[in-house]
């Protein structure tokens, strides 16, 4: 008996999630692999476009594989559902083909618009760890929640914030907020509506795309959106624009801003909140030393600059 199109839909999306590594475990995969997790704060500040390439290269061949793996083993799923008894291997494929074409399209579908989902959220992922790599005090939407940036005013388009939501709720214009897009397409125009909702002196719009045009560069620029991508991508397509930063300039930024924050004194009310936000993502990384450590780090720092 043939499988309905709705049972194997709702069975390839749950299986999706089974099958597949979480967007950070394959952009922390990638990052161990290159062997970035045993160099020091200065690389990450001198090279941060060089490891946004090599991440991207070195995750895109591990999704592929594990694409292919799942295609391959979603395809197989169909197979018991038909009597396959006396054909020839041709005649076989055929019969397969023949029942399921809609089926196969939808999997190529989901697996088409998984890649662009992944391939988002892997990108943010990457300026996280460059940046805490780097030794920049972050708070990610990834990691505490997009209520909790809701809730602070950040929005739902702020991936990241410097030094931290806290920090942000204290002085919105002394924070480096930070939003990542692999390409811009249509939906650069969102960047200014909600940078203007949350009050910031400016957003920075990391992106890899390599095709922007200059209506939109100069509109970004009008709303305090700085552009931001690697060296290479920047030197080979935007070379005689000023306007547009490098990720190794984003690092220096947010290291520069964070510095301004050791004369604050907190509130007591103000410490314990960031410490509960740190404490949160601790939470998430108890099996990952790399992470743990750096947040970890984050909560001595602020030991000795809470409370006046």
């Amino acid at each position: 008996m043939e499988m309905a199109l709705d049972k194997y839909l709702k069975l390839v999306k749950n299986e999706r999630t089974a099958f597949f590594k979480s967007s950070f475990e394959r952009a922390y995969q990638a990052f161990t692999e290159l062997g970035f997790d045993k160099n020091d704060e200065n690389y990450f500040v001198d090279n941060a476009s060089i490891i946004v390439e090599k991440m991207r290269q070195q995750c895109w061949n591990d999704f592929l594989k594990e694409e292919s793996d799942f295609t391959i083993y979603m395809m197989k799923k169909l197979i018991p559902s038909l009597s396959y008894s006396g054909l020839s291997a041709e005649d076989a494929i055929g019969k397969y083909l023949e029942a399921y074409p809609e089926h196969i399209y939808q999997l190529c579908l989901s697996n088409t618009q998984s890649r662009r989902s992944r391939a988002g959220k892997e990108f943010e992922h990457i300026i996280e760890l460059i940046l805490i790599g780097a030794g920049v005090p972050i708070d990610s939407q990834g990691n505490i929640g997009k209520d909790c940036f809701v809730e602070k005013g950040l929005g739902k388009l702020v991936d990241t914030v410097s030094p931290g939501v806290t920090e942000f709720e204290i002085n919105k214009r002394n924070t480096v907020l930070i939003s990542a897009k692999t390409t811009l397409r249509e939906r650069w125009q969102e960047v200014p509506e909600e940078m203007g909702r949350t009050g910031a002196r400016e957003m920075f719009l990391a992106t890899l795309d390599e095709k922007v045009s200059d209506n939109v560069l100069n509109t970004l620029y009008e709303a305090n959106i700085q552009l931001t991508t690697t060296a290479a991508n920047k030197e080979a397509n935007f070379p005689d624009n000023d306007r547009i930063l490098t990720f190794e300039d984003l690092v220096r930024i947010c290291k520069s801003n964070a510095e301004t924050w050791k004369a604050y004194k907190y509130t007591v009310e103000q410490a314990d909140q960031a410490k509960r936000l740190i404490d949160n993502q601790i939470s998430k990384y108890t099996d990952n030393d790399f992470m743990k450590k750096a947040f970890t780090k984050r909560i001595n720092a602020y030991a000795d600059l809470f409370f006046e």
